[in-house]
């Protein structure tokens, strides 16, 4: 995949974090903004749309969280990635992040080739799913927007969500286990313990209602459509 013209902004205050993650993203061709400031970056992030934003848990004035919620606000971002480079591996943390619009969550420190790969797949699906399409089903799917539609009703989904209920509903009844949801969607394992898919999933049926996804015990997903 050519980088050159994906934008990274990094929301840090660490200066050797900043300064090793930068050189890092640089090598392999990014464009890389940083910002410590955590109202500044939430305007650098409009002003500039980075593919992806890279913020750490603990900041000043604002923590990540709050940071989260207000780029996931921003009409301008919907396209963007949101992922937590933090040191914090606590399950509330991550749970919070994800219920905040969160993509993915890396816990420092990470090696470099780990974190370029998790950044690649993250930023392929981001290629993938910025096409249109709209699946004409009981739900309809418009994948250039990122939104779905429920009896006509529109509804704005953080993009994980988004993914995971493009992912079912492009395969109807087919069976998805975590193992798959987790591959397809995160793009790399979730262990059993971590209650990200779950949470998802929660969330989904919240929105959606309760009828849509069934759940298979002791082995995943599927829809009902």
């Amino acid at each position: 995949m050519t980088t050159s013209n994906f934008k990274i902004l990094i929301i840090d205050t660490e200066a050797e974090v900043i300064s090793t993650v930068v050189s890092i993203l640089k090598a392999e061709g990014f464009v890389v903004l940083t910002c410590s400031n955590s109202k500044e970056a939430i305007q650098l992030a409009v002003e500039n749309t980075p593919e992806l934003i890279l913020v750490d848990l603990l900041m000043p004035e604002m923590d990540g969280i709050d940071i989260c919620i207000e780029l996931r606000k921003k009409s301008e971002l919907k396209n963007s990635l949101i992922v937590f480079h933090t040191e914090r591996n606590e399950d509330y943390s991550q749970i919070a992040a994800f219920n905040a619009g969160a993509d993915d969550y890396i816990i420092k420190p990470i090696k470099a080739r780990v974190l370029i790969s998790r950044l690649n797949a993250l930023l392929k699906r981001h290629s993938a799913y910025n096409k249109k399409a709209k699946i004409e089903t009981g739900l309809q799917v418009d994948r250039e927007r990122y939104l779905i539609f429920k009896d006509g009703e529109e509804i704005i989904l953080p993009r994980k969500e988004f993914e995971l209920l493009a992912l079912l509903i492009a395969s109807p009844r087919k069976v998805f286990t975590r193992k798959e949801i987790s591959s397809m969607v995160w793009g790399y394992e979730v262990f059993t313990k971590n209650r990200t898919i779950d949470v998802h999933i929660r969330k989904l049926r919240e929105k959606l209602g309760e009828n849509y996804i069934k759940t298979i015990k002791g082995i995943g997903y599927s829809i009902e459509l």
